[in-house]
C-alpha cells in the first residue's frame, strides 16, 4: 500500500465534550493514541454551525461570503422564496483539493459535502457526499465504485423518533446498527482505496456521529441535566457505533504509518437541543415590520373553495393570502436550529421594496438589530445570544446573498422551520422546541488533532477558525498557499525545525471553471428527493 502524505479524516458533528473524556478512559483507544501523539483543540464552526456551510470552510478556507454557501437552502437575497437546494455547483471558489491537483499532486476525495454534482479530481478520484440521489453516479473516475466494495453513502434517518412511541426500541436499533455498518463499510473501503489508488493526500468524512448524536444526545450528555432513557439495548448499540467509528479511524491510521500526516477535523460541535422555540416573525409582525394582510381568512375561503383549478394553485399562496410584502419592511427565514436570517425589503433588490437604500434601510436594520438583542423571555432571560448585521459576520464576495441580520439564538431558545404562514397564524412568541424527536442539536465547536511529522506534539493546544484547516494541509504538503485563503497558516503547531527547512511559500488565487448556467441537479425529482432526506434530519423546513 502506498502512504498518501497527508490523511485527513473528518468526523462530522463531533465534539471533544464527549471524545476527550472517552479517550482518556480507554474507549476510544485509537483516538487516545492521536491526542498522545498531537496537537488538538477546539475548532470554531461557520455561522451557522451547519454541515454544507462548514464543510465547504474546510475545503476552501474561506468563510460563506468567501464561497457562496450559507446553508441547504440557497438564499433568497433578491426574492421572496428560496431558489432550491444548494449543491457542489453553489461553491463559487476553489478548493484545497483543486490547488493540490494545480500542484501536480494526487488527491482522494470520499463523502466530503458538498461534493455532489461530481467535479473530477485530475490524477485523483471523488466519491460523492450526502447530496448524491438515489441511482445516480457517485464515483469520478467511474470504475472507483466497483473497488470500494460494498458501500452506504448514507442512512436513511428515522423520522420523528420519539420514545414515547410503540416502535421505539425496535427503530432506534435499526438505525443504530446501520449507522455502525456504515462507519466500518466506508473505513474498510478507504483502505481499499488506498491500496488500489495511490494518492498524496485522502480525506474520507464520517456521518456517524452527527446522526447518532442528533436522536440520542440525551444518553450522552455530559452535563447531565438530560434525563437518560432506561433503553439499555439502546445504550449498548449507540456505544457500539463509537466503538465502530473508533476503529474505523484506528484501521486507517496504522495503514497509513507514522510517516504520513493526520488531521483529524469535525464540521461543528453538539449540545443539547434548545427547551423552546421563539417565532421570529411574530416579534417582527408585533413591532410593525411585517404586515399582514386585512381580511385573510376570507381570502383563503374564496380561494381555496371558490377559485377553479389552476388559479387556485396561483393564489393560494403566502403572499397573496396573508403577507403584504409592499408594506413589510422585514420577515425572518431560519437556516438552522439555532441560527435564523432576518432580511429587509430593500427598494431595488425585491420586487416589492419599500425600505430606501441608504439611511432609511441602515435605520430599520439597526431598529430591529437592538430590539431583538434586547428581548428577554419572561425569566429576564437573553433569548438571542448575538444579533449581527452581515458585513459583521461574513467577509468576501458574496457577503451581499447572506441576510441583512443574522440571529444567533441563545443555547435554550431554537427556530423552527415553521412557514411564515404559520408563524403569523400564531400569537403566542414563544413555544416548545418540538423538531423531529431530536434530543441534541449543533454546536459551533468542533474539534481538531493534527498529528505526524510536521507537528509538534503539544498536546491540548488553542481553539480556531474552520478556515484554519485548508492553509496547513497544503503546506504540509508542500503545496504554495493561495492569497485569498483566508486564515494565516498555524506556524505555531508546526515542529520549528520543519518550519525552519519548509518556509511557507504563496500563490496567486487558483481559479475554477463553472458553468453558471447549469443548477447542478440533473432533475427536479433528484432534487426533492434529497430535499426529503435533509427534512427527515431537520435540515429543511
Amino acid at each position: 500500500m502506498g502512504s498518501p502524505r497527508v490523511l485527513i479524516i473528518g468526523l462530522d458533528g463531533a465534539t471533544w465534550d464527549l471524545f476527550e473524556p472517552w479517550a482518556k478512559s480507554g474507549r476510544l483507544p485509537a483516538l487516545a493514541r492521536l491526542m498522545g501523539r498531537g496537537t488538538w483543540g477546539g475548532l470554531r464552526s461557520t455561522v451557522p454551525a451547519l454541515t454544507l456551510p462548514a464543510w465547504a470552510t474546510f475545503m476552501t478556507g474561506k468563510n460563506p461570503g468567501g464561497h457562496g454557501v450559507y446553508g441547504f437552502r440557497r438564499l433568497p437575497w433578491d426574492r421572496y422564496e428560496a431558489t432550491g437546494l444548494a449543491n457542489a455547483h453553489d461553491l463559487r471558489t476553489a478548493t484545497m483539493w483543486n490547488v493540490a491537483a494545480a500542484a501536480g499532486l494526487r488527491v482522494g476525495v470520499v463523502n466530503v459535502p458538498p461534493s455532489y454534482p461530481l467535479t473530477p479530481i485530475p490524477n485523483g478520484f471523488v466519491v460523492g457526499c450526502m447530496l448524491t440521489p438515489p441511482g445516480e453516479p457517485f464515483t469520478s473516475p467511474p470504475e472507483v465504485e466497483a473497488e470500494l466494495g460494498e458501500y452506504v453513502i448514507d442512512v436513511p434517518p428515522p423520522k420523528n423518533l420519539r420514545r414515547t412511541d410503540a416502535d421505539y426500541r425496535t427503530r432506534s436499533l435499526d438505525y443504530l446498527e446501520a449507522l455502525a455498518r456504515q462507519t466500518r463499510l466506508r473505513g474498510d473501503a478507504s483502505l481499499r482505496l488506498l491500496d488500489a489508488r495511490p494518492v498524496d493526500a485522502l480525506c474520507v468524512v464520517f456521518y456517524a456521529p452527527d446522526r447518532a448524536q442528533h436522536y440520542f444526545w440525551e444518553y450522552l450528555d455530559p452535563t447531565g441535566t438530560a434525563t437518560v432513557p432506561d433503553e439499555p439495548q439502546v445504550q449498548a448499540a449507540l456505544e457500539n457505533v463509537f466503538t465502530e467509528l473508533d476503529g474505523a479511524v484506528g484501521r486507517l491510521v496504522d495503514a497509513v504509518g507514522d510517516d504520513t500526516t493526520i488531521v483529524l477535523v469535525s464540521d461543528h460541535g453538539f449540545g443539547l437541543k434548545p427547551e423552546r422555540s421563539i417565532r421570529l416573525n411574530r416579534w417582527l409582525a408585533d413591532h410593525g415590520h411585517l404586515r399582514r394582510r386585512p381580511l385573510w381568512k376570507q381570502r383563503r375561503r374564496v380561494v381555496r373553495g371558490l377559485l377553479p383549478e389552476p388559479w387556485r394553485s396561483r393564489y393560494d399562496t403566502t403572499d397573496f393570502i396573508l403577507v403584504d410584502r409592499a408594506r413589510s419592511r422585514a420577515w425572518a427565514e431560519t437556516i438552522f436550529t439555532g441560527t435564523a436570517g432576518v432580511w429587509i425589503n430593500v427598494r431595488g433588490r425585491y420586487p416589492l421594496g419599500c425600505v430606501e437604500p441608504g439611511t432609511e434601510y441602515e435605520a430599520v436594520r439597526e431598529e430591529i438589530r437592538r430590539g431583538l438583542a434586547e428581548l428577554r423571555d419572561e425569566h429576564g432571560r437573553a433569548v438571542c445570544a448575538q444579533v449581527r448585521r452581515r458585513e459583521d459576520v461574513y467577509r468576501g464576495p458574496f457577503v451581499e446573498e447572506a441576510p441583512d441580520l443574522v440571529v444567533e439564538c441563545s443555547d435554550a431558545y431554537g427556530v423552527l422551520f415553521e412557514s411564515l404562514r404559520r408563524e403569523l397564524r400564531t400569537p403566542e412568541l414563544f413555544g416548545p422546541f418540538d423538531e423531529l424527536g431530536y434530543t441534541g442539536t449543533h454546536r459551533p465547536e468542533g474539534l481538531y488533532l493534527f498529528a505526524g511529522p510536521p507537528f509538534a506534539a503539544l498536546g491540548q493546544h488553542a481553539s480556531r477558525p474552520i478556515e484554519a484547516i485548508a492553509p496547513l494541509v497544503l503546506y504540509t504538503l508542500g503545496v504554495p498557499i493561495p492569497t485569498d485563503f483566508e486564515a494565516p497558516l498555524c506556524t505555531e503547531v508546526v515542529r520549528p525545525e520543519h518550519l525552519a527547512a519548509n518556509a511557507p511559500r504563496y500563490q496567486d488565487p487558483v481559479p475554477v471553471d463553472r458553468d453558471d448556467a447549469d443548477g447542478g441537479w440533473r432533475s427536479g425529482d433528484d432534487e426533492e428527493k434529497i430535499a426529503e432526506r435533509l427534512r427527515a434530519l431537520g435540515y429543511l423546513a
